[in-house]
């Protein structure tokens, strides 16, 4: 039983080791470098480069905890060089699990030529190799969205892959796009000293969150200097000398030294074989099942190439799910096999800005759209104990459940550690734990964990549960 896997991203890795670990042989076909986008360009070289800003941002207040410092100044070289190191011995690890689990990792372009057959032009330059197997798994991730109105040849112009590679710190960035990504380099290069303006052409930031998580975020960004100019979009980007000037739809002309365009992503999918292999698509994204399987039976696709969550843990889980569903599949003859699906109400999506946000599930609104009677509860920072004793008191819990029953339907959080105590009510999602159980669990203190329990005996309450 062999199984290709097409891509070496979060979701293409997690496929491969876990088709692997299941008895498959595996081959593991990447351009680059394993780890994808995520660990090379994306999530991990942003968030080591936020942490940088976080210390930076904390001098700024050092006053206020009583101390006297000097204000952090950035050396990019060394920023430049921790960052890379930080993302090279995550590489390693990712190398080292593939040869320990016996994957086989060809590096080079692949496409599909034919329903199981991918054709790789070897990055060495040696040549093309052909493989084959029992099944494929799709896996090529997403790339930077290019605004077709803006020449991103100009060397002013820049998208998430150079505002990661650290060239430099400029005195005044424009940032297209108050999405997630605008938002985290927003938070950056504001810490880092620069002036940064966001241009968000929806009425609001975060397009599509809950209105008190966009109102309290973007409140937290002005107070760190960054300008937003909302409901608005740049027709047009022109170089001046040294300088680059964005020219937006109301009119208003942004100078700055550099123009990020950040509007987000868009699947991955352009020449490598899809459509000519016979795999249906949806725009540029490849259709799937609930199981992961394209129209061709034994090819699969995960993660950004098939749209949806955008997100490497959800890409991750998807490509050990299609994997199981392949060796199942595999295994099984003459019998319906069984195959597995990912709960997608229940994982939370995260944005590491200061404060950091993470949601999980519906907000009361957006649950009551869908005919669910849902109260809404919340709890403040500003009341909790760590939080105060930290500095950071800003922000909330918002918990929504389902009167009567008082089933957790979704959870807003903006405030410290944000990103890492939503997993609770997220568990509490997926195994039924109610707003009532929520709250009479006991919960460390002093922890900021404790506005969670908080938000959930207010929901309970207001449950009748």
């Amino acid at each position: 039983m062999r199984i290709v896997v097409l891509g070496g991203g979060p979701g293409g890795y997690a496929a491969a080791f876990e088709a692997a670990r299941l008895g498959a042989e595996v081959v593991l076909v990447e351009r680059e470098r394993l780890g994808g986008t995520c660990l090379n360009w994306g999530c991990i070289p942003t968030k080591t480069i936020l942490r940088s800003a976080h210390i930076v941002a904390d001098t700024r207040q050092a006053a206020e905890f009583g101390l006297e410092a000097t204000v952090a100044s950035v050396d990019i070289d060394r920023l430049r060089e921790r960052k890379e190191g930080v993302v090279d011995e995550l590489v390693g690890q990712i190398e080292s699990t593939a040869k320990r689990l016996k994957v086989q990792v060809v590096y080079g372009e692949g496409r599909l030529v034919s329903p199981l057959e991918v054709e790789v032009a070897l990055a060495d330059g040696s040549g093309v190799e052909r493989i084959s197997g029992d099944a494929v798994i799709l896996a090529t991730g997403s790339v930077p969205f290019r605004l077709p109105s803006i020449d991103h040849d100009m060397p002013g112009v820049w998208t998430s892959d150079e505002a990661v590679s650290l060239g430099s710190i400029p005195d005044e960035i424009v940032i297209i796009g108050g999405g997630v990504i605008g938002l985290e380099f927003a938070c950056a290069y504001a810490a880092f000293g620069s002036t940064v303006t966001v241009v968000e052409l929806m009425e609001q930031i975060l397009p599509g969150n809950d209105r008190r998580v966009v109102k309290a975020t973007q409140t937290s960004l002005e107070e760190m200097g960054v300008r937003f100019f909302l409901g608005d979009a740049v027709e047009s980007v022109e170089q001046h000398g040294e300088r680059m000037r964005a020219i937006l739809r109301s009119g208003e002309s942004i100078e700055g030294d550099v123009v990020m365009s950040a509007p987000g992503r868009i699947p991955n999918s352009a020449g490598f074989g899809y459509p000519e292999a016979g795999i249906e698509m949806d725009r540029a994204a490849v259709k799937v099942d609930e199981h992961f399987r394209t129209n061709v039976p034994g090819v699969y696709a995960i993660g950004d190439l098939i749209g949806g969550m955008m997100l490497a843990h959800v890409a991750e889980e998807e490509g050990v799910v299609a994997a199981r569903n392949a060796v199942a599949e595999l295994h099984t003859v003459g019998a319906s096999p069984h195959l597995e699906s990912v709960r997608y109400d229940c994982i939370p999506a995260c944005v590491y800005t200061f404060p950091e946000v993470a949601v999980v599930g519906s907000s009361r609104d957006s649950a009551k759209e869908r005919g669910i009677d849902a109260v809404q509860a919340v709890a403040k920072f500003a009341a909790n104990g760590k939080a105060l004793g930290e500095g950071e008191s800003d922000g909330f819990v918002q918990i929504a459940a389902e009167k009567g029953t008082g089933r957790i339907v979704g959870c807003q959080i903006v405030g410290p550690h944000a990103v890492e105590i939503i997993h609770e009510v997220a568990i509490a999602m997926r195994y039924g734990i109610g707003a009532r159980e929520l709250a009479e669990t006991v919960h460390a203190h002093p922890t900021v964990s404790e506005v969670i329990k908080l938000a959930a005996l207010d929901a309970a309450g207001k449950c009748g549960c």
